[in-house]
């Protein structure tokens, strides 16, 4: 656990792309930091990370900004935020801005950076917050494809602006956190957690595979037609950090720093997120709606060591929608990220009215 990995993907050619910045515009940063952000702008997902692009219409896909910025000690931290506890999906939660793909979006880095104005006020501007690489595909939840955009913010003058109606507060955490059980004494002042956990804390937030931690747990689901997924949940006093966030984080962070985590990641023969969106959108289990309720169940451990689940997920009934028969989108083209307007979804009126419909 823990060790150096060689971060997947490269740069055309195999060679690895200056930084599109100056070093010294950052003020003080950390060689550490250097390597993370080198790491990211020379990262391109691996071919076939998006299975089968044809299959998933406009309307279930979205994008969200993983936005970074240089902190304390010269190390990077990422934005996070905690979504209004208003919000009819996951109100409450913390979470990437971002949000559905909409028909006036050009292509995906635009829905993430149009999403993530609108949530927090965080400048659209490509200078002031420069993109640093795309990264693969995550299913969510609600089975929506989600692109993850990340960006790092060089305008330490920018000031947020939140929208009430979407999210509750901003906070900001070591972008390195995300791959530690334990986290390093030198980090947990800036997690806000005591130099020694209390007994009482520890026992509040057992994991189900990992020895105690008052920062990090997880515990398995099962998911689309009984696949075995693990959970990952990260305990900010703020807001916990828990679901497709985690995932995005610890995978972000793991492909910058190039370590893996120091816990274990994936259950025993958990699918890839590309055989996720594979199952959802491509097998018999592929549900043809604009809102997909989430169909996972929790797994139960007996004393016996043996698993089994609860209510099974994947007989809920399913929302109404006003119609149903929607006609899918063509996959995008392989030198853009987003999609083409001309091959939008049917019904702008219905769009318009469901747009704001978050992850």
């Amino acid at each position: 656990m823990g060790n150096k990995v060689a971060p997947k993907g490269s740069a055309s050619g195999g060679k690895r792309k200056p930084l599109p910045f100056e070093r010294d515009s950052l003020g003080y940063i950390s060689e550490r930091s250097v390597l993370a952000l080198e790491n990211l702008y020379n990262h391109v997902p691996e071919p076939g990370s998006e299975p089968c692009p044809s299959k998933v219409p406009a309307y279930r896909r979205a994008a969200v900004l993983l936005g970074l910025f240089v902190g304390r000690n010269g190390e990077l931290y990422v934005i996070l935020s905690k979504r209004s506890s208003h919000l009819r999906s996951h109100g409450g939660d913390t979470a990437i801005p971002g949000g559905r793909f909409e028909p006036t979006d050009r292509d995906l880095e635009f829905t993430a950076r149009r999403e993530a104005y609108e949530e927090t006020g965080l400048p659209i501007d490509y200078q002031r917050t420069i993109k640093l690489c795309e990264l693969q595909p995550f299913l969510s939840a609600n089975e929506l494809v989600v692109t993850p955009f990340v960006v790092l913010l060089t305008d330490k003058q920018v000031q947020p602006h939140l929208n009430p109606r979407e999210v509750d507060s901003l906070f900001s955490l070591p972008f390195s956190s995300f791959l530690h059980h334990h986290p390093p004494q030198e980090m947990r002042s800036s997690l806000r957690l005591t130099s020694d956990p209390s007994l009482e804390k520890l026992k509040a937030q057992m994991s189900e595979v990992m020895h105690p931690s008052d920062w990090h747990s997880c515990r398995d689901i099962l998911w689309l037609g009984g696949s075995r997924i693990r959970r990952h949940t990260f305990y900010d006093e703020r807001n916990p950090i828990r679901g497709l966030t985690s995932d995005i984080l610890i995978h972000a962070s793991s492909l910058a720093y190039g370590q893996a985590p120091t816990f274990v990641l994936e259950a025993p023969g958990q699918p890839s997120q590309a055989r996720l969106i594979e199952l959802a959108f491509n097998s018999p289990l592929r549900i043809q709606r604009f809102r997909v309720k989430p169909r996972m169940s929790f797994l139960l451990q007996h004393a016996t060591g043996q698993a089994s689940s609860s209510v099974m997920g994947d007989n809920l009934q399913q929302p109404v929608d006003e119609d149903s028969n929607f006609r899918l989108a063509p996959p995008p083209h392989p030198a853009s990220t987003g999609l083409d307007q001309s091959q939008e979804v049917e019904g702008e009126d219905r769009q318009s009215k469901t747009s704001k419909s978050k992850l």
